[in-house]
């Protein structure tokens, strides 16, 4: 769709525009290039705030603005538009001081996310989404991430239910915040990193592969640096960080990779599961005693089966979907 011309926009702006010219600027605002032009703008014009540069796009008063605005905004939910991105025509000088009272007077309609979309890698699979702001996000077997069709003006936010690697493009002025089902959140500018954070574990963690971010949970907060990991202990509440040799290694899994390192047997149980949907009985308690070593890529079960036979002393049988594991 075609940008809508500078003077459509004051037009609408100053209350003169027509409803098929209203509706133009509603519907491109609300495809991907009117909300990243809008994302755009609004960095700019922060800038330039900043530096003293700042020239308004309109000499209306702001009072006036503002509730011009809101009449555009009820006409617009009344005729069913979108009008979200009107607060583009803000004054420049009036950006900071409004976008507070603004969102809190027109009820979040100018700075909220959009609609939630959901993307599931079932059990035995792994998908790789990416967002409009440029973001990849990779999802490991048995996840699952929320997000808004577009996202906000203010902030980019996701929820994570499993693991994924995200590389996140870099936004100053728009944070990329990833929530979990346990009310954690992850909070970056730009980088890349790997959480990993199943409802049904008893644990999340966070590695940082490039770049900085930020987590927190039940108010307290922790600041990761590159090849550090923060494992926090959902029963204890309890979250500690350690360094890491070779951090890449958390994320050989988006590249078709299983790699486990001193891994014990619960948590290779668990992982096999969800790689290659199926369920595991272990017979022998004394085998939960074994931990593993192993980088391969990603092999035929029954071929798999075999390097961990090879590695600890354990048999394993696969009968109708679920592998059987005893010792020997």
């Amino acid at each position: 769709m075609k940008r809508p011309d500078e003077i459509i926009l004051k037009r609408v702006l100053n209350e003169t525009a027509t409803p098929e010219e209203a509706a133009e600027v509603a519907a491109w605002f609300a495809t991907d290039e009117g909300q990243q032009w809008l994302s755009a703008e609004f960095d700019a014009d922060a800038q330039r705030l900043e530096s003293g540069a700042a020239a308004p796009l309109s000499d209306i008063p702001g009072e006036e603005l503002l509730r011009r605005i809101e009449r555009i905004l009820a006409r617009a939910r009344r005729r069913r538009m979108w009008f979200r991105a009107a607060a583009v025509l803000i004054p420049c000088a009036l950006i900071l001081g409004l976008w507070a009272n603004l969102n809190s007077r027109l009820g979040g309609a100018l700075f909220s996310a959009d609609e939630q979309q959901t993307v599931s890698a079932a059990v035995g699979q792994r998908k790789e989404v990416i967002f409009q702001d440029g973001t990849r996000v990779f999802l490991n077997a048995g996840s699952t991430i929320s997000y808004p069709e577009r996202f906000g003006l203010s902030e980019r936010r996701v929820l994570l239910d499993g693991e994924a690697y995200f590389e996140v493009a870099h936004n100053s002025r728009r944070p990329f915040i990833v929530e979990t089902a346990d009310h954690a959140a992850i909070r970056v500018l730009g980088t890349e990193f790997d959480v990993k954070a199943y409802r049904a574990d008893e644990m999340i963690s966070v590695v940082l592969i490039r770049g900085s971010v930020e987590f927190s949970r039940g108010g307290k907060s922790f600041l990761l640096e590159p090849s550090q990991r923060l494992i926090y202990d959902k029963r204890l509440d309890t979250s500690r960080i350690e360094d890491l040799d070779n951090a890449e290694q958390s994320i050989l899994w988006s590249h078709n990779t299983i790699c486990f390192r001193d891994t014990p047997m619960r948590e290779v149980i668990t992982e096999l599961g969800r790689w290659y949907d199926v369920r595991f009985e272990v017979t022998d308690p004394a085998v939960y005693e074994c931990t593993f070593s192993l980088q391969t890529p990603n092999l035929p079960l029954r071929e798999l089966l075999d390097e961990l036979e090879n590695i600890a002393p354990i048999r394993c049988s696969l009968k109708e979907g679920i592998v059987v594991i005893s010792g020997r």
